[in-house]
């Protein structure tokens, strides 16, 4: 399942920060309609696999894609607030974070 990295953490929480997130709302990575990987604030929906810090959603995977983005990890090279943006690799060590799987917790 996708990981994230320390650094992609810390993004992310800091995207839902600056965005006013409600506490059950996490950053999705879903496909947007061209077929691209895209992301936006949402909530969990069953099915889906969510990765938490401190007991909230930070991550959420379209359970589509949870399959596709097994053995791949989510990070932010270019450290927090900075240039540049997120990069989805290869998973190596590094990676913090493991989605729990199949439900909308």
């Amino acid at each position: 399942m996708v990981q994230l990295t320390e650094r992609a953490s810390a993004e992310l929480r800091r995207l839902l920060a600056e965005h006013v997130a409600r506490p059950q709302q996490g950053v999705r990575l879903h496909l947007n309609r061209a077929g691209d990987l895209g992301m936006a604030i949402d909530v969990p929906h069953a099915g889906d696999s969510i990765i938490r810090r401190d007991n909230l959603p930070v991550l959420i995977v379209d359970g589509r894609l949870a399959t596709r983005l097994a053995m791949r990890v989510l990070d932010f090279p270019s450290g927090v607030g900075g240039a540049g943006g997120f990069t989805l690799g290869w998973r190596s060590s590094g990676a913090v974070g493991t989605a729990e799987d199949g439900h909308a917790g």
